[in-house]
């Protein structure tokens, strides 16, 4: 396979100035002029539906994944979109593999179970495997296993010591001088999990971007890359700290729409799934009639009081095989939904109970994705993230199949916007 190849970098949880620091130890002084890839306000703002929205081209609602967390309300630890049989759309994997290009995906949401050739999705989900390398080595391709994980765990590596942004950026840098990857995507979530667990201006926060710049520069050594390469450095939504935790759910339990058998959900006919700073109100289409107005009643008046937003949907877009998704509450920057559905309604942040993530993305923040190499749209082009991922796969040569965005606008030659 000739011709340039790409390094997608994911950064959870980081703004513009920390991005231009990371810009610099990436992209040096003489380096090819970076682009500004603008990603607007709107669509999802946590990591897994954004990524795969850019690894698809299509909206969260179209691609399988609308939110981190896969959809079970009786149990608030289900886990994340680890596996790509939730994908409903092909991928930018896919196409590159059509192709006949080699692949690598390392801690990317929905990748457990692809064809990517070095897979290593770092899956923990301890309720389907009884220890960790064994999962492991049940969702890494065959490749990863062989080459990267199996000789770690012949050397006593313990996996729940490890770091997880650690032992990605090692593996990472191992595989790029293996050989070949026509297309990496690499992401780093320890900074962003960091501002959740201890605030964004702690003392673990600052620590971890610090490891940030180093894994990063780890990564980007490996790759080396030329003139015909190209390097896209990919933040999600910033974290901004929480101001209000709000469980949505209890409204539905004293409206009768969710049961519970002490902490535990036994049955419903209504739930909210949270996503962050949003939350989707999932009626179960076999519930009685008039099910949704009286879920929409109860929270109506649950927004009302702390100030929210709910704004009712048509389409269903983000439901599940069971549910339609009937509207989604938005709450005031700063405010996360919980899932749990016998918590008190609301626990201010100030609170010394408080129990729930110290950050959370802010879902109106506009996000600059740095680029450089040929083929990516002119410095300030803007959309959405399927956009952007339409026009990453477009500079590689490829097309995305169940893509629905046209791809990122110049702003200067379309003002009205994308």
């Amino acid at each position: 396979m000739t011709g340039g190849r790409t390094l997608l970098i994911a950064i959870d949880g980081i703004d513009g100035t920390d991005l231009e620091r990371l810009r610099r130890v990436a992209l040096p002084e003489g380096a090819a002029t970076p682009r500004r890839l603008r990603v607007l306000p709107g669509g999802p703002s946590e990591a897994y539906p954004s990524l795969v929205s850019v690894c698809t081209g299509t909206s969260a609602g179209r691609s399988g994944v609308p939110t981190d967390a896969a959809f079970d309300p009786g149990s608030p630890s289900a886990g994340l979109h680890w596996y790509a049989d939730s994908l409903r759309v092909p991928t930018v994997f896919d196409a590159a593999a059509d192709a006949g290009m080699t692949t690598a995906a390392l801690q990317w949401p929905a990748t457990a179970g692809s064809g990517i050739d070095l897979c290593l999705p770092l899956v923990e989900d301890l309720r389907r495997y009884r220890e960790r390398w064994t999962m492991a080595r049940e969702t890494s391709s065959a490749a990863m296993w062989e080459r990267h994980l199996r000789p770690r765990q012949e050397a006593g590596v313990h996996l729940s010591s490890a770091p997880p942004d650690a032992l990605v950026a090692e593996i990472a840098a191992e595989a790029l001088a293996g050989g070949r990857i026509d297309l990496m995507a690499v992401r780093l979530a320890a900074y962003a999990d960091a501002q959740r667990r201890s605030g964004p201006d702690s003392s673990a926060a600052r620590r971890a971007l610090g490891d940030l710049a180093d894994r990063q520069q780890q990564i980007l050594e490996a790759f080396s890359p030329g003139a015909e390469d190209r390097v896209i450095l990919l933040p999600g939504r910033p974290c901004v700290a929480v101001r209000a935790l709000v469980h949505p759910n209890t409204a539905l339990v004293a409206a009768g729409l969710v049961r519970t058998d002490g902490p535990h959900v036994s049955d419903w006919d209504a739930f909210v799934m949270p996503d962050g700073p949003y939350a989707a109100l999932h009626v179960d289409r076999s519930a009685p009639e008039g099910t949704a107005a009286r879920a929409l009643q109860a929270l109506s008046a649950l927004a009302a009081e702390h100030g929210l937003c709910l704004r009712e949907v048509d389409d269903g877009i983000g439901g599940t095989p069971q549910t339609d998704v009937v509207a989604v509450l938005e709450g005031h920057r700063g405010t996360v939904f919980g899932q749990a559905a016998t918590q008190r309604a609301r626990i201010a942040g100030e609170d010394p109970y408080y129990s729930g993530p110290l950050a959370v993305t802010d879902p109106d923040a506009e996000v600059t994705a740095v680029a450089t190499g040929p083929g990516l749209p002119a410095d300030g082009s803007a959309g959405s993230w399927a956009d952007l991922g339409v026009s990453i796969a477009r500079s590689m040569g490829l097309a995305l199949p169940g893509a629905t965005a046209q791809g990122l606008r110049d702003r200067a030659a379309a003002p009205d916007g994308p």
